[in-house]
């Protein structure tokens, strides 16, 4: 076991660190945390919508600058070693591709857990000092888009592993629109009440993430407490597939002549 968690774990650490020295998450968390602050100066009147308007906003805020640290990472991840030729030297150390693209997400994700709990944790604590409670739910909505956006960083390593960076872009926001939008197909198919639309739309779930489930802005903005099975019910969702995703990219990778 230590011969698989110590390489995933040190490629994880390597990416990390090949993040904050690319400064795009610096220069991210620079251009983000000015604009959390100038929320506030949207509500001059203050007529009670401010709160909402300013949690709304900011994780908004988080949700899309998030989306593109996923993507400018994801695409650094693997291709640019398949064309360096540096893959070569961290597969004779570990041996094993399903260790060295589980690294690579981990590193990734460790970036995006930064970046998350440093933005959320200033959210919250900018509101505390405005408003003088703390609005624990700020944190819980983080919770979420990091959830969402590492299923989004599986997906996207594992179109890497066999497509160019135009063809990942062009899925990866083809497969993210679908992956909304299936919660709006359930919603016709029960209206029209045809049983063959309701199993297409499963069917399409199990291949595409179903990143409606992680909609939960709107829960969060009113205050409305999120159920810790939900929560508990999206993170083991997440694992999931995002395993699923690492696995099937692992194969592909494995039986890809490098």
């Amino acid at each position: 076991m230590r011969k698989i968690l110590f390489p995933i774990a040190w490629i994880g650490w390597y990416g990390f660190l090949e993040a904050v020295r690319s400064r795009l998450l610096l220069g991210t968390l620079c251009l983000v945390l000015p604009l959390m602050v100038s929320t506030w100066m949207l509500d001059v009147y203050d007529v009670g919508f401010q709160v909402k308007v300013v949690k709304d906003l900011g994780l908004n805020i988080m949700s899309g600058f998030g989306l593109l640290i996923v993507l400018f990472l994801s695409l650094d991840q693997i291709i640019p070693d398949i064309e360096r030729r540096s893959i070569y030297f961290v597969l004779t150390r570990i041996g094993n591709r399903h260790v060295y693209l589980i690294g690579r997400f981990l590193g990734v994700a460790m970036t995006l857990a930064f970046f998350h709990a440093v933005m959320g944790g200033f959210l919250t604590v900018m509101m505390r000092v405005h408003e003088g409670t703390w609005f624990w739910e700020v944190p819980v909505g983080a919770f979420v888009i990091f959830l969402k956006q590492c299923v989004l960083v599986s997906l996207v390593l594992f179109l890497t592993t066999f497509a160019t960076k135009i063809v990942v872009i062009s899925l990866s926001v083809l497969l993210y629109v679908l992956g909304h939008t299936l919660e709006i197909f359930r919603m016709l198919a029960d209206r029209k009440g045809v049983a063959l639309l309701s199993y297409f739309g499963e069917a399409i779930a199990l291949v595409i993430p179903d990143f409606s489930l992680y909609e939960m802005k709107i829960v969060v903005v009113h205050e409305i407490p999120i159920p810790l099975p939900a929560l508990l019910f999206l993170a083991l969702y997440s694992s999931a597939v995002a395993l699923f995703y690492l696995a099937a990219g692992g194969t592909v990778l494995g039986r890809r002549d490098l």
